[in-house]
């Protein structure tokens, strides 16, 4: 597979559900990357390109790339450079299991695709090394953490969802009693196991998957981390167990929620909400602005050598050195 013949769709929206099932059905071979932000498709030719982008909607936040700006994309995709929380690093492990799972399925697309996978993952290792890593921590953890603040340590923290998001959070979230809730028991105890492993002597409690236990969780906590997408019957059943607490203080961060004035949240004392924290860092500093723009033209220079040749790291003559000059 040419590079030219890489073809990449950007879509700004929440994943749906069953994707992957849609996909076999329909017969469409394209590697699918869903996260709380956005859709990517990744695909080879012109006329797969055309197939795919029928399973996006049609609301104009479509982008699409390809050859070396797709692979400039990408590589801005899985540095973090394109989430609103710049330079995140949860984004590349998402990657990295869309990709095995995609592998997974014996696609002939993932043979197609897989030198240029691993070259992904490679330069984006080194922009962040180069450009990324001496900016502090940004991930939905630490900012968490940062958040609580001295909350964290004052009672029990209750953490909503099992999944990766929730799975990231959990280690920043120290305090006196961590307590886990999933809809799934067995997907709560799994990541109790394997908080054990990081810190035996963690205090840790997992809640029964009923929601009158979760109920009566969020009464008890005195801080909750909710990592699960909203659901209007339950989320009005959790403000009015968070209301009924003896104790008012402590706070509710949800990263499930886009803003603070979604329905039942809102006017919710101690909320802060994804949207509220995405609003937080974009007081950022000039350094660090920098550093994302520098990061971002690396990306772009990164993709021209990779059109040069594939195992390219350096430009081939002073004619290519000439062409950076005019990125």
């Amino acid at each position: 597979m040419e590079l030219c013949d890489l073809k990449a769709l950007n879509w700004r929206g929440a994943r749906r559900a069953g994707a992957a099932a849609a996909e076999a059905a329909l017969g469409l071979d394209y590697l699918p990357i869903d996260t709380c932000q956005r859709r990517v498709a990744i695909c080879n030719g012109a006329d797969m390109l055309s197939l795919v982008r029928r399973q996006f909607p049609d609301d104009g936040a479509l982008e699409s790339f390809e050859g070396a700006d797709a692979y400039a994309f990408l590589l801005r995709f899985a540095a973090g450079l394109e989430s609103k929380l710049v330079a995140e690093t949860e984004i590349f492990g998402q990657i990295k299991t869309a990709w095995r799972e995609f592998c997974d399925r014996g696609s002939a697309l993932a043979c197609q695709l897989s030198p240029w996978i691993q070259l992904l993952f490679q330069d984006a290792k080194e922009i962040r090394s180069q450009h990324l890593s001496r900016l502090g921590s940004a991930s939905y953890g630490s900012q968490t953490r940062r958040l609580l603040g001295d909350e964290a340590g004052a009672g029990p923290t209750l953490l909503i969802g099992a999944g990766q998001l929730a799975q990231s959070v959990a280690p920043w979230l120290p305090g006196s009693e961590l307590w886990l809730w999933n809809r799934t028991r067995e997907r709560a105890l799994e990541l109790a196991r394997e908080l054990a492993k990081r810190e035996p002597a963690r205090p840790l409690r997992v809640i029964e998957a009923s929601a009158d236990a979760e109920l009566a969780a969020w009464r008890g906590a005195r801080n909750v981390i909710v990592c699960v997408p909203g659901d209007a019957v339950q989320d009005a059943a959790r403000v009015a167990a968070w209301q009924q607490r003896a104790e008012r203080a402590g706070r509710v961060i949800h990263l499930g929620l886009p803003a603070d004035g979604a329905a039942p949240w809102k006017g919710l004392p101690g909320l802060v909400s994804l949207g509220a924290l995405f609003e937080m860092l974009q007081l950022q500093s000039e350094q660090r602005r920098r550093q994302f723009e520098r990061a971002r033209r690396a990306c772009q220079e990164k993709a021209l050598l990779r059109s040069l040749g594939a195992t390219s790291s350096h430009p081939h003559s002073w004619e290519d050195l000439a062409a950076f000059d005019s990125l």
